[in-house]
């Protein structure tokens, strides 16, 4: 009886080690595509967890997608099995629609090149989202992780509920700007812009190199960072609730 119970104790050492870390091997598998899309398509991605990364490229007339997609399993041959199921569905009508599904541990790492003229629109759970080079609009909608645009000369709309936002080189004189971040930096330079509406919950913002616009800037709990010329806030309202605003003209430290 002693030998029994013996027996069955290690077999169910066995088996809870087993679901403990017979999971642990990675694996990856990457799918490409190539859509048509002309000079000017509206590109919209929805993605769970994972890295998104837009980018636009001159002459280009198709989206060019690369999608690096990653499973765990038992082994590393059944992880990479596991990585090549998860699902990345691409469609061509009204828009260019890239989607992926999954869960637990798996994901997907998008890289695309685009028509400059596109519009895109990023809807992404969990992971960093980066965008440039772009002449049309963009919107991102993130629940967690970072958002960078960078190069963009359309409006921009970014909501972000968790994660740290940067906007550099931002020229659309009649465009505007929303940014709307829960908990998270926001860090703004040169940007040539219409109206520009920024509102953080938590987290401090920067503004720095040159502005040229109007709009506002409101912190709940933060402060707000400005080094740029005192002439380029003139028509930019600065507020923090909790926190302080900390002015520094850049033409002075010329």
């Amino acid at each position: 009886m002693v030998f029994g119970l013996l027996l069955v104790a290690l077999v169910g050492g066995g088996v809870l080690l087993w679901f403990s870390y017979g999971d642990r091997a990675g694996g990856t598998e990457v799918f490409e595509e190539s859509v048509e899309s002309g000079a000017e398509p509206v590109v919209h991605v929805t993605n769970g967890r994972g890295k998104v990364r837009v980018q636009g490229v001159a002459g280009l007339e198709t989206v060019e997608i690369s999608a690096r997609r990653y499973a765990r399993g038992f082994n590393p041959t059944s992880a990479k099995e596991n990585a090549a199921e998860v699902p990345v569905e691409v469609s061509n009508e009204a828009e260019v629609e890239i989607s992926s599904g999954g869960g637990g541990s798996t994901g997907v790492d998008y890289d695309l090149e685009v028509p400059p003229g596109s519009t895109v629109e990023v809807e992404s759970e969990a992971g960093d989202v980066e965008v440039s080079g772009l002449d049309g609009d963009v919107a991102v909608r993130s629940e967690s992780g970072d958002v960078s645009l960078e190069d963009i000369q359309g409006s921009i709309s970014i909501e972000a509920a968790q994660g740290d936002v940067s906007v550099e080189g931002l020229s659309t004189e009649t465009g505007s700007a929303e940014i709307a971040v829960g908990s998270g930096d926001v860090d703004i330079e040169d940007a040539v812009i219409g109206f520009l509406e920024a509102r953080v919950e938590s987290g401090d913002v920067a503004l720095s190199g040159r502005f040229s616009g109007s709009g506002s800037v409101l912190v709940e709990t933060g402060s707000i960072d400005v080094r740029l010329p005192s002439e380029d806030v003139k028509n930019l309202d600065l507020e923090t609730r909790v926190g302080e605003i900390v002015r520094y003209d850049e033409q002075e430290a010329q």
